[in-house]
Protein backbone atom coordinates (compact mmCIF):
# COMPACT_ATOMS: atom_id res chain seq x y z
CA UNK A 1 0.00 0.00 0.00
CA UNK A 2 3.01 2.40 1.05
CA UNK A 3 4.01 1.79 -2.66
CA UNK A 4 0.99 2.41 -4.48
CA UNK A 5 0.61 6.02 -2.32
CA UNK A 6 4.49 6.92 -3.04
CA UNK A 7 4.25 6.60 -6.62
CA UNK A 8 0.42 8.59 -6.60
CA UNK A 9 1.75 10.98 -4.38
CA UNK A 10 4.83 11.69 -6.51
CA UNK A 11 2.70 11.96 -9.46
CA UNK A 12 0.18 13.95 -8.10
CA UNK A 13 2.85 16.52 -6.92
CA UNK A 14 4.31 16.59 -10.50
CA UNK A 15 0.87 17.54 -11.69
CA UNK A 16 0.89 20.54 -9.09
CA UNK A 17 4.08 21.91 -9.60
CA UNK A 18 2.84 21.63 -13.46
CA UNK A 19 -0.32 23.04 -13.04
CA UNK A 20 0.56 26.14 -10.64
CA UNK A 21 3.23 27.11 -12.59
CA UNK A 22 0.61 27.37 -15.34
CA UNK A 23 -1.59 28.98 -12.84
CA UNK A 24 0.96 31.47 -12.66
CA UNK A 25 1.74 32.11 -16.38
CA UNK A 26 -1.69 32.68 -16.69
CA UNK A 27 -2.61 35.28 -13.81
CA UNK A 28 0.70 37.31 -14.48
CA UNK A 29 -0.59 37.77 -18.86
CA UNK A 30 -4.53 37.51 -17.58
CA UNK A 31 -4.60 34.82 -20.11
CA UNK A 32 -7.79 32.26 -19.47
CA UNK A 33 -6.29 29.22 -17.52
CA UNK A 34 -6.13 25.85 -19.37
CA UNK A 35 -4.44 23.16 -17.20
CA UNK A 36 -2.71 21.40 -21.13
CA UNK A 37 -2.46 22.52 -24.20
CA UNK A 38 -0.49 26.19 -25.56
CA UNK A 39 -3.93 28.46 -25.20
CA UNK A 40 -2.11 29.61 -21.71
CA UNK A 41 1.25 30.27 -22.50
CA UNK A 42 1.80 33.61 -24.06
CA UNK A 43 4.63 33.10 -25.89
CA UNK A 44 7.59 30.52 -27.44
CA UNK A 45 10.03 31.51 -24.51
CA UNK A 46 7.33 30.72 -22.05
CA UNK A 47 6.81 27.23 -24.18
CA UNK A 48 10.76 26.63 -23.26
CA UNK A 49 9.61 27.79 -19.42
CA UNK A 50 6.52 25.26 -19.12
CA UNK A 51 8.99 22.26 -20.98
CA UNK A 52 11.62 23.20 -18.16
CA UNK A 53 9.01 22.82 -15.43
CA UNK A 54 7.57 19.39 -16.59
CA UNK A 55 10.93 18.05 -16.56
CA UNK A 56 11.63 19.59 -13.03
CA UNK A 57 8.10 18.23 -11.75
CA UNK A 58 8.70 14.95 -13.34
CA UNK A 59 12.27 14.51 -11.41
CA UNK A 60 10.75 15.78 -7.94
CA UNK A 61 7.67 13.74 -8.31
CA UNK A 62 10.01 10.55 -9.22
CA UNK A 63 12.18 11.38 -6.87
CA UNK A 64 9.53 11.32 -4.26
CA UNK A 65 8.19 8.25 -4.81
CA UNK A 66 11.23 6.41 -4.90
CA UNK A 67 12.49 7.99 -2.00
CA UNK A 68 8.97 7.71 0.15
CA UNK A 69 9.12 3.76 -1.20
CA UNK A 70 11.91 3.25 0.25
CA UNK A 71 12.42 0.06 -1.28
CA UNK A 72 12.78 -1.38 -4.86
CA UNK A 73 13.27 2.23 -6.51
CA UNK A 74 13.10 0.47 -10.07
CA UNK A 75 9.80 -0.98 -9.21
CA UNK A 76 8.62 2.92 -7.97
CA UNK A 77 10.04 4.78 -11.53
CA UNK A 78 8.71 1.91 -13.67
CA UNK A 79 5.17 2.52 -11.84
CA UNK A 80 5.50 6.71 -12.09
CA UNK A 81 6.66 6.11 -16.03
CA UNK A 82 3.77 4.26 -16.53
CA UNK A 83 1.13 6.48 -14.53
CA UNK A 84 3.27 9.55 -16.67
CA UNK A 85 2.77 7.79 -19.95
CA UNK A 86 -0.85 7.20 -19.35
CA UNK A 87 -1.52 10.51 -18.41
CA UNK A 88 -0.09 11.99 -21.15
CA UNK A 89 -1.64 9.45 -24.00
CA UNK A 90 -4.95 10.86 -22.32
CA UNK A 91 -3.84 14.19 -22.32
CA UNK A 92 -2.85 13.43 -26.30
CA UNK A 93 -6.15 12.42 -26.89
CA UNK A 94 -8.07 14.92 -25.57
CA UNK A 95 -6.35 17.79 -27.21
CA UNK A 96 -5.53 16.22 -30.80
CA UNK A 97 -7.91 18.98 -32.32
CA UNK A 98 -6.78 22.10 -29.91
CA UNK A 99 -3.22 21.84 -29.80
CA UNK A 100 -0.51 22.06 -32.34
CA UNK A 101 0.76 18.60 -32.97
CA UNK A 102 4.53 19.18 -32.57
CA UNK A 103 3.67 20.53 -28.49
CA UNK A 104 1.67 17.18 -28.26
CA UNK A 105 4.22 14.76 -29.18
CA UNK A 106 7.25 16.79 -27.89
CA UNK A 107 5.77 17.64 -24.60
CA UNK A 108 5.70 13.85 -23.08
CA UNK A 109 9.40 13.54 -23.72
CA UNK A 110 10.30 16.29 -21.10
CA UNK A 111 8.63 14.26 -18.74
CA UNK A 112 10.50 11.18 -20.13
CA UNK A 113 13.61 13.41 -19.35
CA UNK A 114 12.81 14.22 -16.13
CA UNK A 115 12.28 10.43 -14.58
CA UNK A 116 15.16 9.41 -16.45
CA UNK A 117 17.54 12.11 -14.36
CA UNK A 118 15.80 11.46 -11.37
CA UNK A 119 16.72 7.68 -11.88
CA UNK A 120 20.30 9.18 -12.32
CA UNK A 121 20.19 11.40 -9.16
CA UNK A 122 18.88 8.64 -7.19
CA UNK A 123 22.01 6.54 -8.37
CA UNK A 124 24.14 9.32 -7.61
CA UNK A 125 23.23 9.38 -4.59
CA UNK A 126 22.49 5.80 -3.54
CA UNK A 127 26.35 5.76 -4.39
CA UNK A 128 27.58 8.46 -2.45
CA UNK A 129 25.76 6.74 0.81
CA UNK A 130 27.31 3.53 0.16
CA UNK A 131 30.73 5.22 -0.33
CA UNK A 132 30.61 7.20 2.93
Amino acid sequence: MKSIGAVFLGFILSLFVEGFSRIIISFFFTIEFSFFGLSSIPDTPWVIVVYLVSIISSWLGCMMAMTVAGFSPRYHLLAFLALTLLWSAFEIASSLTMVPHWYLFTFPFTSIVGIVLADYTYKLNQNAIHNS
